[in-house]
């Protein structure tokens, strides 16, 4: 991301991989990319982007670019990402200064912070089309694959097999396009989105937007999540059936063995290599280190005290985690 202008290429900085179709003049026709909490390439086949290429050619050869808007924007003046103000001590610190893209948004969120405008709802960025109930056929990607029960979509009347032409006015051709619009919705209110059924173009139709609709339910993967809340200063694996068994565990359970221990206050609150954590803040249902540490992000907040319950030596104990203050650097 070195020297990117960040007024041009905006998108999910904590994705794998994005795509911009452009032409010289920086109007873009469609976008690619993006991707779901469970995994990174359910979006991103060899079948859609053909497709994305294909469909991007028949629109330049028709002169169909989007125009400049807050959705697509031609940007007159350059922002990089060395002109967010955290980000020259982060990059300080590395033999190589290679910005990549999750740094921009924690870059992003950091300068929030020290604003006193963080909130811990910024992470969750280009929401996926899925909270809304409607899930997009990888491959074709315009194309509603399945739409959840009482959902926004099934209220509204979408359904399965429809095509997605636009969403609040804008073409929607990729997964990516959908999750740019739901970006700079609101978090209340209506989205208007037009679909053709049975090759027949239907009556724009309205998404209800849900309090708390752009929160997904596992943000784990996301690298910007650290920025909003602390974390157990600690990593782990899986506890293996033989220890669960032992332990009196099924594997809905959580069981996380102590690798390794790099903060302050996890050593305060005692706990060792090889411990097992069994409950942490109340929380005792199966979760990956990286589901823990993203539970503590949304959930706590530093200066907090929290109890976890750990198995050692044949045993349970229960210790208290204090966070510091504020995060250190």
């Amino acid at each position: 991301m070195n020297g990117m202008n960040l007024n041009q290429f905006q998108f999910e900085y904590d994705l794998t991989w994005m795509a911009f179709f452009q032409n010289a003049s920086g109007q873009t026709y469609l976008r690619y990319g993006g991707r779901r909490d469970a995994d990174a390439e359910t979006y991103m086949t060899k079948a859609s982007l053909v497709r994305a290429m294909r469909q991007t050619l028949v629109l330049h050869e028709q002169g169909a670019a989007k125009p400049s808007s807050r959705y697509e924007p031609v940007a007159e003046r350059v922002r990089t990402p060395a002109d967010i103000p955290p980000m020259r001590g982060m990059i300080s610190r590395r033999k190589v200064s290679c910005i990549h893209c999750h740094d921009v948004k924690v870059a992003e969120l950091r300068h929030a912070r020290d604003q006193g405008t963080l909130r811990k709802e910024m992470v969750f960025t280009y929401p996926d089309p899925a909270n809304l109930g409607i899930r997009l056929d990888p491959d074709i990607q315009y194309r509603v694959a399945s739409v959840a029960p009482a959902s926004s979509a099934a209220a509204a009347g979408i359904r399965v097999g429809d095509l997605v032409r636009q969403v609040e006015g804008q073409r929607t051709l990729t997964f990516a396009d959908f999750t740019r619009v739901l970006e700079l919705a609101p978090a209340s209110g209506t989205l208007g989105i037009v679909v053709e059924r049975n090759g027949r173009r239907q009556d724009e139709m309205q998404l209800q937007l849900r309090p708390g609709w752009r929160k997904s339910a596992d943000p784990s993967w996301r690298a910007s999540g650290g920025v909003v809340g602390p974390n157990a200063g600690l990593w782990g694996v899986p506890a293996d059936q033989a220890r669960r068994r032992e332990i009196g565990l099924t594997a809905n359970d959580l069981a996380i063995k102590v690798t390794f221990i790099h903060k302050p206050w996890s050593r305060s609150a005692g706990i060792r290599l090889n411990d097992y954590i069994l409950s942490i803040d109340g929380q005792s249902n199966h979760m990956t280190t990286r589901q823990m540490q993203s539970y503590l992000h949304q959930n706590t907040d530093w200066g907090d005290t929290i109890e976890l319950v750990l198995y050692r030596d044949g045993k349970k104990r229960t210790v208290q985690m204090t966070f510091p203050d504020s995060p250190p650097e």
